[in-house]
């Protein structure tokens, strides 16, 4: 985004100011909701394994863990892999243009694609996708409005939050579906 098309978009915001200051507390909060609840998933998980060990399911229960092993590993690695492959990459923040005034200002400089926030909120979403479908629905739907916010906010180009977004999308879908 140029800096006179987002100039264009926070001058239109300043003229609803209820707006602009929904799209400021939810990009400072949303993406709290998918690190919060993937300790909750893992927590179902967990119990769900030892419902099975309890009624003496024991392969099904090794096979689950298993599963459970990948619902670590995935996110872990997705998240490992993005910030090495950003720091390589090490592309300017749309606020590091000349004339660029971020609606939330940052002091972060470089390392802006693959958006992490993006990337982690898709593959959180993909691993509940593949344990519990309608929640899965809603977390990639948190993931989509984040992806929106981090641009709104000024602190990704499109490109940014589309890269985190499909690494992490794909990373969820081979790491659970293929694997």
């Amino acid at each position: 985004m140029t800096p006179e098309r987002y100039k264009r978009l926070t001058d239109w915001l300043e003229g609803h100011p209820a707006l602009r200051e929904g799209i400021i507390l939810l990009n400072r909060w949303l993406p709290l909701v998918p690190f919060v609840c993937y300790p909750v998933l893992l927590m179902l998980l967990n119990l769900r394994w030892f419902r099975m060990l309890s009624i003496g399911r024991g392969s099904g229960a090794l096979d689950f863990m298993q599963v459970i092993a990948r619902a670590i590993l995935v996110p872990g690695l997705a998240f490992w892999l993005g910030t090495i492959l950003r720091a390589r990459l090490n592309f300017p923040r749309p606020y590091e243009q000349p004339g660029f005034v971020p609606l939330v200002s940052k002091e972060t400089h470089g390392n802006s694609c693959p958006s992490r926030h993006a990337l982690s909120a898709a593959v959180l979403g993909m691993v509940w996708l593949y344990f519990y479908p309608s929640v899965g629905v809603v977390m990639l739907t948190i993931a989509a409005l984040i992806c929106l916010l981090r641009v709104l906010s000024g602190a990704h180009f499109v490109r940014d939050v589309l890269a985190g977004a499909a690494f992490g999308l794909t990373f969820g879908f081979v790491g659970m579906w293929l694997l």
